[in-house]
C-alpha cells in the first residue's frame, strides 16, 4: 500500500469514530488524491467549487448537528474556504476541512503554485499541521469551531 493513502484511511477512521463525522464534501483535485482514494466506502458528495462545499456542510452541520468534513487540493482552493469558516466560527458549527498541502521541505521556496496554508484561516479555525509520520490528536478541538488539518503529502500520491 501507499503510505499516503494508508496515512488517509487513519485520518477518515478517527475522524468518524471521535466525531461522528457521516459525511465528506470533496473537492477533487491532484495533491489530495490520497484522501479521495481513502474515502472509497464513505459517504461522499462531490464539489467543483470549494466554496460551494464549505457552505453545503454547513447547512448539513445546521440540520444533522454532526461535523461534515470538506476536503481540499491545495494553493488558493484552500482560500476559497475562508468565508464559510468565519461563518462557522461565529455560529459555533464543528467544521471539519482537510486540506492537501505539499510537503514541509517546500514552505518558503517559491515553489509553483504553493501557498503558506499553515493557519490560514488564523483565529477562525484550530489548525493541526500534519504528515503521514505524525499521529493525529484532536482532544484540544472544542467542537464549537471549525477544525483544519492540513496535510503534507509526499511523492507519489498515489500508486
Amino acid at each position: 500500500m501507499n503510505p499516503n493513502i494508508d496515512y488517509s484511511q487513519t485520518i477518515i477512521t478517527t475522524l468518524n469514530q471521535t466525531t461522528h463525522c457521516q459525511l465528506w464534501c470533496i473537492c477533487p483535485g491532484g495533491r489530495n488524491s490520497p484522501l479521495i482514494v481513502a474515502l472509497k466506502n464513505s459517504l461522499t458528495l462531490s464539489f467543483f467549487n470549494e466554496e460551494s462545499a464549505a457552505f453545503f456542510a454547513l447547512g448539513r452541520i445546521k440540520r444533522n448537528h454532526h461535523p461534515v468534513a470538506v476536503t481540499t487540493t491545495s494553493g488558493t482552493a484552500v482560500a476559497q474556504l475562508l468565508p464559510a469558516v468565519i461563518e462557522a466560527y461565529y455560529t459555533q458549527l464543528p467544521l471539519i476541512l482537510i486540506t492537501a498541502d505539499r510537503p514541509r521541505k517546500y514552505r518558503h521556496t517559491g515553489a509553483p503554485q504553493t501557498i503558506n496554508q499553515l493557519n490560514l484561516f488564523n483565529q477562525y479555525a484550530h489548525c493541526i499541521d500534519l504528515d503521514p509520520q505524525t499521529p493525529l490528536s484532536i482532544q484540544k478541538w472544542t467542537q464549537k469551531m471549525p477544525l483544519h488539518l492540513n496535510i503534507c503529502f509526499d511523492e507519489p500520491l498515489i500508486t
